[in-house]
Formats: structure tokens, C-alpha cells, sequence
């Protein structure tokens, strides 16, 4: 996913990380940074409310996420 952002294809990217979501909703590890990126990209497209529940989610696996909060 983070490829795709690099080379500016967003939509793309949000199925990316996604479907990495999907593999394991529990592994808090990984996902933390999966909703993070995934609320960047949404920002990038001017997905506020999608982005907004995305970094709510990486929040609430991680609440002193400091770049959550920024976004």
C-alpha cells in the first residue's frame, strides 16, 4: 500500500490496506500503523469522515498515537 502512495495512487492504495486490515483484526501491532497510513491516504483525498473514523481506530489500539491525533 505504501508503494502506491509513494507513486500517488491513492484509491489503490486505501483496497491495500484495507484488505491488510482484513488478514488480522487482532494483531494490534500492525494494524495500528495499517489505520494510520489508511487516514492519511483517505486525508489525501479528501475522505475527511473516512479519515476521521480511521484514526479513531488507530486511537483506540494505541490512544497516545500522536500522529493519529495531527491528522
Amino acid at each position: 500500500a505504501e508503494d502506491n502512495v509513494e507513486k500517488g495512487k491513492f484509491r489503490v492504495a486505501v483496497e491495500e490496506f484495507k484488505a491488510a486490515l482484513a488478514l488480522d483484526s487482532d494483531h494490534a501491532a500492525h494494524n495500528v500503523h495499517l489505520q494510520l497510513g489508511l487516514c492519511k491516504v483517505l486525508v489525501k483525498l479528501g475522505r475527511g469522515k473516512d479519515a476521521l473514523a480511521s484514526c479513531n481506530a488507530a486511537l483506540e489500539i494505541d490512544e497516545e498515537l500522536i500522529e493519529a491525533l495531527v491528522q
